[in-house]
């Protein structure tokens, strides 16, 4: 594997629970695309000027450990799958003193017009380059939890009401949210994610009690792993709506799904399958649902939800 990103964590990336946010994670390993896209002779990839692009089409993503500010990161990866227009890679993010894995990236891209968004055929001399740079699989980036279904297609607002999907999030795309040619960057849709998600009360209630009390957050709900399928990168000015449900819960970890839809016409933005545990914030540890809490998650399950 190839090291591609080296840097640290920042103390303005860690959020409410202690450590760095989950759209850090994901906007480092963007970086180390930029960097692994340099290796197989797309120079400028992510350049204003660009002839080509790669664009993010999934990503799968597990949080392996907690990254505190100021700890050193490092990101090593490669290329598992080629297609005739399209890319697989797989990342480790590593705690560079600890040596240990922080967390695993699969991601899906096309090779794209940069202007038009649209996939055409890698030249022999790039699929050269890319197989120059050909690992295996490694075992980190297996999904634990995660269902494997294939993208549903009918996605929309119409549908999230009549499934009794909550509606958790609703805001607007800034500039800071683009990329260099304008499209909304691949950590905007877990960053909008994680901005709305406290709104969720029917899968994170503790959390939803503790602000009610104004006791202090004494639980946290942490992601363990998620994968986002983007469906249509928006522009800065777009809004969008977030709508969310329960897709299945025990003692150790809830699963979830979030749709983010544009408002105006009801079609699917992006759509995120997470695992999420309770994280104990003192111990720093997960913490096991009680069984009379556990039936309240399991009452509130909607079945046939997916991403």
């Amino acid at each position: 594997m190839q090291e591609l990103w080296r840097g640290n964590a920042n103390a303005w990336e860690c959020d409410e629970l202690g450590h760095m946010n989950v759209r850090f994670y994901i906007a480092k390993a963007m970086q180390a695309v930029g960097t692994l896209s340099d290796l197989a002779g797309m120079r400028h990839a992510f350049r204003s000027d660009a002839i080509a692009t790669l664009i993010t089409r999934e990503l799968q993503v597990r949080y392996l450990a907690e990254c505190h500010a100021g700890v050193p990161l490092v990101i090593h990866g490669g290329v598992t799958q080629i297609g005739e227009d399209s890319v697989e890679l797989a990342l480790i993010m590593e705690h560079t003193v600890k040596e240990r894995p922080a967390a695993s990236f699969l991601i899906q891209l096309d090779h794209c017009d940069p202007r038009s968004g649209k996939p055409f055929n890698w030249s022999d001399r790039l699929r050269e380059g890319l197989e120059a740079l050909r690992i295996e699989r490694p075992a980190e980036v297996t999904a634990r939890t995660l269902t494997a279904s294939k993208p549903r297609s009918d996605i929309s607002l119409k549908l999230a009401d009549k499934l009794g999907m909550a509606v958790t999030g609703r805001g607007r795309f800034g500039p800071e949210d683009a990329d260099i040619f304008g499209r909304m960057r691949a950590e905007s849709a877990i960053g909008k994610t994680s901005d709305s998600v406290i709104h969720f009360k029917d899968g994170f209630p503790e959390e939803w009690s503790a602000h009610g009390d104004g006791a202090g957050l004494e639980l946290g709900g942490a992601l363990l792993e998620a994968r986002i399928i983007y469906r249509r990168l928006p522009l800065p000015g777009d809004g969008y709506l977030m709508r969310s449900g329960l897709i299945g819960a025990n003692e150790n970890v809830r699963s979830l799904v979030h749709w983010m839809l544009d408002p105006v016409t009801g079609q699917p933005l992006w759509s995120i399958e997470g695992v999420a545990c309770m994280m104990d914030l003192k111990a720093r540890r997960l913490f096991k649902t009680p069984p009379e809490r556990l039936a309240e998650l399991r009452a509130k399950v909607i079945e046939g939800l997916s991403v």
